[in-house]
């Protein structure tokens, strides 16, 4: 899970810098080398943001789990 929201989040900051780019009239050597360093930014934070909302679940389905196995009303 955290993979897949890394590369689609790094493919939402790389579109993004490379629309601001286009619309800035900036050249495009530098519109992408900003959208690239934007994409390895955004998927590194990613990773880290998605390993923790995939761990969050986990924990709380657990926890659900064992309150319900405890008492199954």
């Amino acid at each position: 899970m955290a993979l897949h929201y890394a590369f689609r989040l790094s493919l939402i900051a790389f579109a993004t810098e490379s629309v601001r780019g286009i619309i800035s009239h900036t050249d495009f050597l530098g519109a992408t080398q900003s959208a690239l360093i934007a994409a390895v930014i955004f998927f590194g934070l990613g990773l880290v943001f998605g390993e923790v909302a995939s761990r969050l679940v986990e924990e709380s389905v657990r926890a659900s789990f064992e309150k319900w196995k405890t008492n199954p009303e």
